[in-house]
């Protein structure tokens, strides 16, 4: 009997419906797997954060000492980025696979709360597939819900295992997990109030050392990096081994011990009071807007609209949306009136919770569990603590705290309807499991980009301007700059004295070259910024829009101002050291971009200029060096390819340079720099179509582009399509009609199809234009030494010297034509003139003419 239940073990009922319930979840969003990065936190925190997308130890330093409560979120984003690069697929691979996971972790947890097959199925199917998960599951940045709620849910399992044990060791792990979920996402600081709950589902007896517990792990918490920390934990251990008997026999209404944990609680109180309202612990950031700084009174208003559109959307979701903005308060700074009404949800759960405390005996242990759970758990979304950004409820925030109403709603079903419904329960279940899914797969629908989302919302709510903004950025992005436009206007009708929108939309009018209209809102941001918080940086930008309308000490002023403000902005020194370099000022230019690198060795731009300023001094192997670090820090930078390409041609290496032309032309098809750098390599490997495509491309975007034009008729000489060539060097000339260069290519042209008289011509307009063509008077000398006269062709050397005196190409023409008119001596004198100056073709003349 043994060997046949052990064979059947697994595929309890129980375990069928979870493995239901994991694939209905995994096809219900699967397909986010596809979906793209949102504009919207996911740039910030993965596609633009330095941080993330290099995984060294500088990166892991800065994430854990000042993004502590997201490091190990930002450390997985890391770890992602640098296997899979900038792909939101396998980032959205992991949410799905970590919610997966968390649904066997709440059915496990659940099991153990109570070995009730109904009540464990109903709460790990509410969890799977609730409407409000989606958010926390579809998009990427909340990945730190499914991984707080992760470490979570096992430190709940470890500590039920150290209650049930009475094993030191479970507490050490449960520790462990417990730092690990608020090291993914600040919410996780509420885990140790949590415990206290299963203390009290379990019986737990309430001494001393259920009270040090918890106080020792928000220590722990908060002051991790401190010495005292670890001095403290090694106390508290002492203690624990050295009195665990008496610490279990001690009750807590023990007159001394009221007196002891009283003074060491109100000790650790008072040092975390301390740090929080200076806010050193690094929770959140300040909330410097007016609008959305609230009075106490109006923070209970707030907490009751939020209890109100938790409860009410766990019965019957009805408010899904991914933006949910702080009311606009009226004229008299009060809040909207439907705040006082839910004033009203705010009495009755604290009226409930009060009849839970003294009814304690008298209510399920589930459903009092549940409850003060969900209360724990969203208490820190409730607006008495300051909550950094702009929404007042979000759906993700309810991922954990649900557990609870899920757990207590469960119960009641299960002792008060289970009795009515029992014969239909496999349909009740099917109906639920069917119609969840289709919920969740429709609204996941919304996630699938960042238009979908923002259009989505404003078709919710057309009063968000924080909406228009994405959108904005969204078609910024594309390069849609009239559409970004239109959004940017949208935001500030509805909000005009948001200095972000301005901020963001003087890039828009920076795109079109509407420099004016730029400065007019970067200074817009500097006089609506009143906590200063764009200060620098918008005087860098305003820098750059004076050097582009040419009023460079304008632009050097805005350039000083902003490093004055900030000597340690990156970006400042970078702008400042482009500026030098566009001057030729190699060694100022230098200094600069070297201190930008040094603050953010990240900087993708100022590692792409700084290379470009070696390939300008020749320093092709070293600039190749800043080149890669550019890409490795921004793998898309079509500019560095570029560049690098450049200097891969430069160093002869011409397939590699082709290779990092289409790399660039992959991230930016209208890169047309890159298409003639590309074209002079495939010339350079005699790909002729090639570099004639290349050219083409150019000509299409700029048709009087006469270097593309040049090139391509060159291109066209060597496949030997003769009037194509033509057409392209008279073409120039027809556009370019007093270019010297435009004359002197059609010449050669003609001198290399042996149409000497229009190549004469054409070389001496050329010099009619330029008189310091060498190489016009020297094609000249060839021809009319080709034509067998001597005296002319002597006469156009000797020119040409009179130009450069060590011109050696015209020194050996001339040693030539003295050897072919039989003057000897004299044409030795020009060969070794020619070698003295590096002709290498003389040497060989010399061993043949003059060594007798």
């Amino acid at each position: 009997m043994k060997d046949k239940n052990s064979k059947i073990f697994f595929f309890t009922n129980e375990r069928i419906l979870l493995i239901i319930i994991l694939l209905v979840s995994f096809i219900s969003y699967f397909q986010i797997t596809d979906y793209e990065f949102i504009k919207w936190d996911d740039d910030t925190q993965i596609t633009e954060n330095a941080y993330v997308k290099s995984l060294d130890l500088q990166s892991i330093n800065h994430n854990l000492h000042q993004e502590r409560y997201t490091f190990l979120t930002l450390t997985t984003f890391s770890a992602i980025y640098n296997v899979w690069g900038n792909n939101s697929i396998p980032f959205h691979w992991f949410s799905l696979i970590f919610h997966l996971i968390n649904i066997v972790l709440i059915f496990l947890l659940t099991k153990k709360l109570i070995n009730n097959i109904h009540i464990v199925v109903l709460v790990s199917l509410l969890f799977a597939l609730h409407p409000l998960r989606i958010e926390s599951v579809a998009w990427i940045s909340e990945f730190k819900d499914l991984l707080f709620t992760f470490f979570s849910l096992i430190s709940f399992l470890l500590y039920i295992k150290y209650i049930q044990s009475n094993k030191f060791i479970y507490f050490i792990f449960t520790t462990l997990c417990v730092l690990l979920s608020s090291f993914s996402k600040i919410q996780g600081l509420l885990i140790p109030v949590s415990l206290f709950l299963f203390d009290i589902y379990y019986n737990r007896k309430f001494s001393i050392l259920l009270v040090i517990e918890k106080v020792f792990l928000f220590y722990l918490i908060f002051f991790i990096f401190q010495l005292k920390a670890y001095v403290f934990l090694i106390i508290v251990i002492s203690i624990y081994f050295i009195f665990r008997k008496k610490l279990h026999e001690v009750k807590f209404n023990s007159k001394y011990v009221i007196a002891s944990i009283s003074i060491f609680i109100i000790i650790c109180l008072v040092k975390v009071s301390y740090n929080l309202i200076l806010n050193k612990a690094g929770l959140w950031a300040e909330n410097n807007n007016a609008q959305n700084s609230f009075s106490i009174i109006q923070k209970f208003l707030l907490a009751g609209f939020a209890l109100w559109f938790y409860l009410s959307n766990f019965i019957l979701p009805h408010s899904i949306n991914a933006v949910h903005p702080y009311p606009i308060k009226l004229v008299n700074g009060n809040l909207p009136q439907e705040y006082y009404f839910t004033l009203i949800v705010l009495i009755i759960v604290i009226a409930i919770s009060l009849f839970m405390l003294i009814k304690r005996e008298k209510i399920s242990c589930l459903v009092f569990f549940g409850w003060f759970f969900f209360l724990i758990n969203i208490s820190m979304v409730l607006h008495f603590i300051p909550i950094e950004g702009r929404l007042v409820v979000a759906d993700r925030y309810s991922y954990l705290a649900y557990l609870g109403l899920f757990i207590a709603f469960s119960d009641i079903i299960e002792k008060y309807f289970l009795a009515y419904i029992k014969k239909y329960l496999l349909v009740i279940f099917s109906i639920l499991l069917i119609t969840l899914s289709i919920s969740t797969y429709n609204r996941c629908m919304v996630w699938k980009n960042t238009k979908t989302l923002f259009n989505d919302v404003l078709s919710k709510n057309p009063n968000v301007p924080f909406a228009y903004l994405n959108l904005a950025a969204t078609y910024l992005n594309q390069q849609k700059v009239d559409s970004a436009l239109f959004f940017y206007s949208q935001a500030i009708k509805l909000d005009s004295v948001e200095p972000t929108v301005y901020f963001n939309r003087a890039f828009a009018f920076d795109m079109l070259g509407k420099n004016d209209n730029a400065i007019s809102d970067f200074n817009k941001v500097l006089q609506y910024d009143k906590n200063n918080i764009y200060e620098a940086v918008v005087y860098t930008y305003l820098g750059e829009s004076y050097r582009k309308k040419g009023n460079d000490s304008l632009a050097f002023y805005y350039y000083n101002l902003s490093l004055k403000e900030d000597s340690m902005l990156s970006l400042a020194y970078y702008n400042r050291g482009t500026y030098f370099l566009n001057k030729n000022m190699l060694k100022e230019a230098s200094a600069d971009l070297e201190k930008s690198i040094k603050i953010d060795k990240f900087n993708a731009p100022a590692l792409n200029i700084y290379g470009w300023l070696l390939t300008m001094q020749g320093k092709y192997e070293k600039a190749l060096i800043y080149f890669n670090r550019s890409l490795n820090s921004n793998p898309n930078y079509a500019f560095a390819y570029n560049n690098k390409g450049y200097a891969e041609f430069m160093l002869g290496n011409s397939t590699d340079a082709i290779y990092d032309y289409n790399k660039a032309l992959s991230f930016d098809p209208n890169l047309m720099q890159a298409y003639l750098n590309r074209g002079w390599a495939f010339a350079s490997t005699k790909n002729y179509q090639g570099a004639v495509d290349d050219f083409t491309t150019v000509l299409k975007f700029d048709n009087n582009n006469q270097l593309a034009r040049n090139n391509r008729a060159y291109a066209w000489y060597y496949l030997k399509e003769y009037k194509n060539a033509t057409d392209d060097f008279k073409t120039n000339i027809s556009i370019y009609p007093k270019s010297a260069l435009a004359w002197q290519n059609l010449a050669w042209f003609h001198m290399q199809i042996k149409d000497f008289d229009n190549a004469i011509n054409e070389f001496n307009k050329s010099i009619e234009y330029d008189g310091s063509l060498i190489n016009s008077y020297i094609n000249i000398g060839w021809i009319w030494l080709e034509k067998n006269n001597a005296k002319n062709a002597e006469n156009y050397y000797k020119k040409a010297l009179s130009i450069n005196p060590q011109n050696i190409d015209a020194l050996f023409l001339l040693g030539e034509l003295y050897r072919k008119t039989k003057k000897n001596d004299l044409a030795c004198d020009y060969y070794n003139k020619a070698l003295e100056f590096g002709n290498n073709q003389a040497k060989q003349a010399i061993e043949m003419y003059c060594k007798k």
